[in-house]
């Protein structure tokens, strides 16, 4: 078959069923394989038996074609607004024990600040460390003028009151410091952790029935999770501007795809 042939036959079979501009590409890729095979030696003949009936490779493209458009279909991409209510549901479940400790120890503002850090939770962590560092310097403070208030006519009393009242002044409740800790990890690895033990969901993305997949549509595995949720979130996010661009990419990119599921190539879909 001649190679004029072969392309007449090939566009018969696809014009009516593919647009003009991937029918013009396949048939330069086609007519790319006649020019090289001339370059080698070979005759039309030669080379169309070697590609097959025009007829064949129109119906597999199309197979291949409706196949991608199936496989499209089936992303079932979330819209950005479901992702926003997923994601102040895990801002608020996340802040929840800093917020129980912060009503311990006084920092009512605390609470607030950290769900709007959310994006940037190590960013948080560090304002929290300030928080906590000067709740316990001021509470040093107020131990010492009291205890130079509470004076008494024995002079040597005095000194032993004012000495064992800096003395514990100098060492924070190690018991506060514990739970603050305990409560910033919680902040930073809660998303981490669901979405690991969840198989790509957190609480909000199951309230929401949105999930992390691959942009293949097939399941994510623990690397692509810890890409995801770790190196994205938690510490590139870090990078003040970065969740900035996310905002707007999740927003005005075909998939809706923040930056952290740029990294590991994934999406949020419904379930």
């Amino acid at each position: 078959m001649k190679r004029s042939e072969f392309l007449r036959e090939l566009k018969l079979n696809l014009e009516t069923r593919v647009s003009p501009d991937e029918l013009k590409d396949i048939l330069s890729d086609y007519e790319s394989f006649f020019i090289s095979g001339e370059e080698d030696g070979r005759t039309d003949e030669e080379i169309s038996k070697e590609l097959g009936s025009p007829a064949f490779i129109a119906k597999s493209l199309l197979e291949e074609h409706s196949n991608q458009g199936t496989k499209q279909l089936n992303k079932r991409i979330t819209n950005p607004g479901r992702r926003i209510c997923a994601y102040l549901i895990d801002a608020v479940i996340a802040v929840i024990p800093m917020l129980l400790l912060s009503i311990f120890i006084g920092a009512y503002s605390l609470p607030y600040f950290l769900i709007a850090a959310y994006p940037s939770p190590a960013n948080g962590v560090l304002a929290t460390q300030a928080l906590m560092i000067y709740t316990t310097s001021d509470s040093t403070s107020s131990v010492a003028i009291s205890s130079r208030t509470e004076s008494v006519d024995n002079e040597n009393g005095v000194r032993t009151v004012v000495e064992e009242q800096r003395k514990n002044a100098k060492h924070p409740m190690p018991a506060r410091s514990i739970l603050a800790i305990m409560c910033l990890v919680f902040y930073v690895f809660y998303s981490l952790i669901c979405t690991l033990l969840f198989k790509g969901q957190t609480i909000g993305k199951k309230l929401m029935h949105i999930q992390i997949r691959y942009s293949s549509t097939e399941p994510t595995t623990t690397k692509a999770i810890f890409y995801r949720e770790f190196l994205g979130k938690t510490l590139l996010n870090s990078i003040p501007i970065l969740p900035l661009i996310s905002i707007f990419t999740i927003l005005f990119t075909k998939e809706h795809k923040a930056l952290h599921d740029m990294l590991a190539d994934t999406i949020v879909s419904d379930v």
